[in-house]
């Protein structure tokens, strides 16, 4: 380009020299009609000549306008900036790079403007002159297109809403909703091609999957209403539809009557082995129930296996123990425990816990804030994060399974309208998982109870077994190496993880490259990761 104006200049130099050559020359000669004819053509002819000059000028000139705009726009279309502010910054500074103007021309005006996925560019500069300035001479004006190579955006979003988090909530919340802001865009389809979303999975003793507990993990059997039980030898309980079976165990509590002595009941509190089923009623083996007192009302008949709403177990100092069933899920077990497959082919893991003095409905032991499928609504988002509290141990390895399950196209037939990840398949689209924790992974279960394997818990509120699946973190690697492997993006964070050497192996072995690994060790270093991983996945939205 500066050799083309360094041209220019010289062309316009032997024209101007020509000119005085000829103006000489008609000046010397001495002949009166010469002089005359002279004077004449070079009123005419000077300012032709000129104006040809200007002419091709300001031909040469737009098109190198045209041509240092289009590098500018093509510049600032593969920046990662999702703004026209942001874009014309970019642009302008591109332009000004690549724009050399002679002597006497400026630059008058530039914008950049996005249009959904094309990227407008305009600029101009005063044109150039070496004629008289008969008329106004219009500036030189350029127009330059680009459409940007974009992707959709699935992302999951998990994070450690643990006990030990507590003191750092401020800022977690604080990053979290960063983030969204940053990958979550304003414009949506149908106004732009491309959509962007954000899943969330809080996490802790496991995951809270609320409305969504009875498609991934079946739902539990309920208990049943008694409505009589004989004076017999083995007595007989009428429960219709109780769907026991010869052999199971039931549990009966706040049946009135059936006292073995006054105000002490034979059966409330207690377990016993059904036998002699028919739909609507079951005998307790074993129970002569002739010298209680008559039965006279209510009671609750409850199975106590596992799936059942009320479970029973042996806990790691030998007692008896039964917590019920809660809307968290545990590990995925069987040979789809490191897959993505649908619940319809293998149920995630139920979750028992909270003693029976607690009632079935609450979320004791499962406090986590409840997940959120795929979405564009940020208010839906920023309002979950708002509201989400610490609470229990660390099952990172559950809410990084979960973090798949809500990009997976496997998991469709679970999430509503709107929430459904588009097919592995799908040409430009991205997904991504973010793994957050600030600590070990030290729940694990057995029967979706917390195990005796585990590094948390008191022994009375662990089953007497180990962990089914084994080591949370051999867990979670497997699980890191499958998604990788169907192309999901992994980014891990450690917050504050200090000489906790398994966890950082765990983050740089699960990340898909040692860019996507974050240490941070203090709450604003936690907000400028979550930042900086926003800005790079804005930067694998727009494709270069």
């Amino acid at each position: 380009m500066n050799t083309k104006i360094k041209q220019d200049d010289r062309l316009l130099g032997r024209l101007k020299a020509r000119l005085l050559v000829k103006l000489k020359s008609g000046l010397r000669d001495e002949r009166g009609a010469t002089a005359v004819f002279f004077a004449f053509g070079l009123l005419l002819l000077a300012p032709a000549t000129l104006g040809l000059v200007d002419v091709y000028l300001s031909s040469t000139q737009r098109a190198q306008l045209q041509d240092a705009l289009d590098t500018a726009t093509l510049y600032a279309a593969r920046s990662d900036k999702t703004t026209s502010a942001d874009l014309k910054i970019i642009g302008d500074a591109a332009l000004k790079a690549n724009l050399k103007l002679p002597e006497g021309q400026t630059l008058v005006a530039s914008n950049f403007v996005l249009d959904g996925i094309k990227l407008v560019g305009t600029a101009s500069v005063t044109a150039p002159s070496v004629g008289p300035q008969l008329w106004t001479k219009a500036d030189l004006a350029a127009e330059s297109e680009v459409l940007r190579n974009s992707n959709n955006v699935e992302v999951a979003l998990v994070l450690d809403t643990t006990g030990s988090m507590n003191a750092s909530m401020i800022d977690l919340r604080a990053a979290a909703k960063d983030l969204v802001g940053l990958v979550v865009k304003d414009q949506q389809p149908p106004l732009v091609p491309y959509y962007t979303k954000v899943a969330l999975v809080p996490y802790s003793v496991g995951v809270n999957m609320g409305a969504y507990a009875d498609k991934a993990r079946g739902a539990l059997r309920q208990p049943t209403a008694i409505s009589g039980v004989t004076k017999a030898s083995p007595a007989v309980v009428t429960s219709v539809n109780h769907g026991l079976v010869n052999g199971e165990k039931v549990f009966i509590d706040k049946v009135g009557g059936m006292e073995a002595s006054k105000n002490t009941s034979a059966l409330n509190g207690k377990e016993f082995t059904v036998s002699g089923v028919t739909r609507d009623s079951f005998e307790l083996s074993g129970v002569d129930s002739s010298k209680y007192t008559a039965y006279s009302s209510g009671g609750t008949a409850y199975c106590i296996a596992a799936g059942c709403q009320l479970y029973s177990f042996t806990n790691v100092s030998g007692s008896t123990k039964r917590f019920w069933g809660r809307p968290c899920a545990t590990e995925r077990i069987g040979t789809e425990a490191y897959t993505d497959v649908a619940p319809t082919t293998a149920l995630v893991g139920r979750h028992y816990a909270g003693g029976e003095s607690t009632t079935p409905a609450s979320n004791t032991g499962c406090n986590s804030g409840e997940i959120v499928p795929l979405t564009s609504t940020k208010k839906t988002l920023i309002d979950k994060i708002t509201s989400l509290n610490s609470d229990g141990s660390t099952a990172g390895q559950i809410g990084l399974a979960w973090g798949w399950y809500m990009v997976s196209p496997k998991w469709n037939g679970v999430w509503p309208d709107g929430s459904v990840p588009a097919a592995y398949t799908q040409p430009q689209t991205l997904k991504v998982v973010i793994l957050m924790t600030d600590g070990a992974f030290n729940t694990a279960y057995c029967n979706g109870v917390n195990s005796k394997s585990s590094g948390f818990g008191q022994n009375s509120d662990r089953i007497n077994c180990d962990a089914t699946n084994g080591d949370p973190f051999a867990q979670a690697r497997s699980l890191c190496t499958n998604m990788k492997a169907q192309g999901i993006i992994l980014y891990t964070v450690g917050f504050d993880v200090g000489a906790e050497v398994g966890v950082a192996d765990l983050m740089r072995n699960c990340a898909s490259s040692p860019a996507n690994v974050y240490l941070p060790g203090t709450g604003a270093d936690l907000k400028i990761a979550f930042r900086t991983i926003a800005q790079d996945i804005n930067s694998l939205r727009i494709s270069k």
